[in-house]
């Protein structure tokens, strides 16, 4: 058995979407100045480095962290190589054995931006048609490997409207470089925040040997 860790670092070289709500990490108790134990506080955004985006982000009434089926996030997972150079179109899905019931993870070559602090706006993510085929194939979870499915001048969310609408859920910053394409156990539960509207995940793929 391998297992694949495909997620983000939590730390200060972990961008945030348009530079906004950056975790921070700080230490309230430490051995070395002569407490008891080691205790720290995490404040993170609820889409804070690798998350899932569950439909009540963008959809009013629509599944929170804490009611959606997690079978969204946990399962057989499809990651498909799409090294991209511009958005990614419908015609770029096409080829690809994308069945109903699927969770597919887009490999876009840009994993390395989730070690970089400095938020990149020009990242590649999916186009309206994209989002929409995805819709029609009736698949069950997309993923990504930057911050976001849409692009970052999209302002009436497009991807994230026909995904989420569809109940379709989302996991962004994902960072698949090094995971060769294939079939694989994904494991990246949200935690269960009542009413919660994204929530960062620990990611990984397992491959059976």
């Amino acid at each position: 058995m391998k297992i694949y860790d495909i997620t983000a670092e939590i730390s200060e070289n972990l961008p945030s979407y348009g530079g906004k709500g950056r975790p921070t990490v700080t230490e309230l108790m430490q051995l070395k100045n002569g407490d008891f134990y080691n205790f720290s506080q995490l404040k993170i955004t609820t889409h804070t480095g690798t998350h899932a985006d569950v439909p009540l982000h963008f959809i009013d009434g629509g599944a929170a962290c804490d009611d959606i089926s997690l079978e969204h996030f946990y399962g057989r997972a499809k990651v498909f190589d799409i090294p991209a150079t511009s958005h990614i179109c419908k015609s770029d899905l096409a080829p690809l054995n994308i069945e109903e019931g699927d969770i597919i993870l887009l490999n876009t070559g840009q994993s390395h931006y989730m070690r970089q602090a400095e938020f990149n706006p020009d990242y590649f993510a999916l186009t309206k048609e994209a989002a929409e085929y995805l819709v029609e194939k009736k698949i069950k979870t997309v993923g990504i490997d930057y911050l976001s499915v849409d692009a970052y001048d999209a302002t009436d969310f497009p991807a994230h409207m026909a995904l989420l609408g569809n109940n379709i859920a989302t996991l962004e910053g994902l960072v698949l470089e090094n995971v060769p394409e294939g079939t694989y156990t994904l494991s990246a539960l949200p935690l269960k925040i009542p009413g919660g509207n994204g929530s960062p995940v620990r990611a990984v793929l397992v491959q059976s040997q």
